[in-house]
């Protein structure tokens, strides 16, 4: 480009300069930044790309972290919630709203919130490929242990949100299970009163207070035919005083056996419906009981691993049998698998995403510049990286750290003076001693004791 133009030349795009942003843009690149682990002080300095590579990775890491907190309050809302004391109706079950206690959902949304944070900045920023597109052998092995961690982390962030995404399936397989679970309560109940001595007892009673009683009201009706036939039917009747002595002994046995039947009767009555209320009770129960967040998670097991079956009727209604006498079933769909796992890969792609994408992203400038601030403040601590080849000529890199071994050879120089020292010292206070014992041989040498000597 001719420099006598008025477009900017080469040398001026060389010299590339500081980007600068508005404040408010200023705030959310730097976030997103380090979000994404990356140096703002360094970055700054880099192209454009760049810094837009780096927002994207630190908008990824932000987004799951939203994710994360929505699903653990999801999750937080089904544990603790509380029927809305405002009666509000749920439009997706029917049945009354639940209110979320919020000074401990809240809370534990933030807390999970920032613990799936800092995993996925630490995720993103240990992650460092060989600067190609091309992801390697090696690098898929270095990769593994990041991958593992994000798939667990997608999968337990997807698993709240899944059951709130398809609550309308799930309340419908719990209005099912429901039915079974009273079903079998019902079974269980009616076992355990079939079973139960009293009732058989009492059945038996009945029946043979039914046969006494069918007997005397037999006697009871002959007798009295047989009275209206002869005409006698007030008391006292002279010619047939008997017959009604006979009736009168008939008639109490009649009214013991009437007696005992309306007891027992009532008895087998009162039995009968205090069971009747226990299945009430039961099925009340059964019928106000609410999924909790395990209950959703296995009914969407169920509806991921199951299809929906109905029993084939004819045109009257009744079920079909085939030739074993089985009742025929049709099926109304098949097992919800694929879009159940979609979602949950949906959410699985968004956490590994990073992870793969830092593999297959070049190097480029911001790279470079960070592995030189790196060299810089490694040579100002006395750090310096060498590549020394082997003998089967391959690269290494080692590190040399040139402070430390300036302290040891400082140490080990001022020890070894000292050593000198102390021995120059020892042997020029032992030459000024041997010249005063020349001197002064006496002043050394103690003379013997007398008495001792001659002792």
């Amino acid at each position: 480009m001719s420099e006598n133009s008025n477009s900017i030349g080469l040398n001026e795009l060389v010299d590339y300069q500081k980007k600068t942003y508005s404040p408010f843009m200023d705030r959310i690149m730097r976030f997103l930044w380090k979000c994404g682990g990356a140096d703002s002080q360094v970055l700054q300095y880099a192209p454009y790309s760049d810094h837009i590579k780096n927002a994207g990775i630190g908008g990824v890491v932000l987004a799951t972290t939203v994710m994360a907190m929505l699903a653990m309050g999801f999750a937080m809302h089904t544990i603790f919630a509380e029927p809305d004391p405002l009666g509000t109706i749920d439009p997706i079950t029917g049945d009354k709203a639940l209110k979320g206690i919020w000074y401990i959902t809240i809370p534990m949304s933030i807390v999970w919130g920032l613990i799936i944070f800092n995993l996925d900045r630490f995720i993103v920023s240990t992650v460092k490929g060989d600067g190609t597109e091309k992801i390697t052998l090696g690098e898929w092995g270095a990769m593994l242990p990041r991958l593992f961690m994000a798939v667990l982390i997608g999968l337990t962030i997807s698993a709240p949100l899944e059951t709130y995404i398809f609550k309308r399936e799930i309340m419908r397989e719990w209005d099912e299970a429901r039915v079974q679970m009273a079903r079998n309560q019902r079974y269980e109940l009616d076992k355990e009163f079939t079973n139960d001595g009293t009732y058989m007892q009492l059945t038996k009673r009945v029946t043979a207070d039914s046969l006494v009683l069918s007997k005397a009201k037999f006697k009871k009706d002959s007798i009295t035919d047989a009275l209206i036939k002869t005409g006698c039917t007030l008391d006292p009747c002279p010619r047939h005083q008997h017959i009604i002595n006979f009736k009168r002994e008939i008639t109490n046995e009649y009214s013991q056996a009437l007696a005992a039947y309306s007891k027992d009767t009532s008895d087998l009555s009162n039995f009968l419906k205090t069971r009747r209320e226990s299945l009430q009770k039961k099925s009340e129960e059964i019928k106000s009981l609410k999924p909790g967040f395990l209950d959703q998670i296995m009914m969407l097991e169920r509806l991921s691993g199951e299809g929906k079956t109905i029993k084939e009727r004819d045109e009257k209604g009744d079920v079909v049998k085939d030739e074993k006498g089985e009742e025929k079933s049709e099926k109304v769909y098949d097992s919800a698998f694929w879009p159940i796992w979609l979602v949950r890969l949906l959410f699985m792609i968004v956490e590994i995403a990073p992870v793969i994408f830092k593999f297959m992203i070049w190097k480029s400038s911001y790279d470079y510049m960070q592995d030189n601030v790196s060299q810089i403040l490694e040579a100002k601590q006395g750090i310096s990286l060498e590549i020394i080849t082997d003998e089967n000529n391959k690269m290494h890199k080692v590190k040399e750290n040139y402070n430390a071994r300036r302290i040891v050879e400082v140490s080990k120089r001022q020890n070894e003076l000292e050593k000198e020292n102390a021995i120059h010292a020892i042997t020029l206070y032992a030459e000024k001693e041997r010249e005063e014992i020349e001197k002064n041989p006496e002043k050394f040498v103690k003379p013997a004791d007398e008495s001792g000597s001659k002792a």
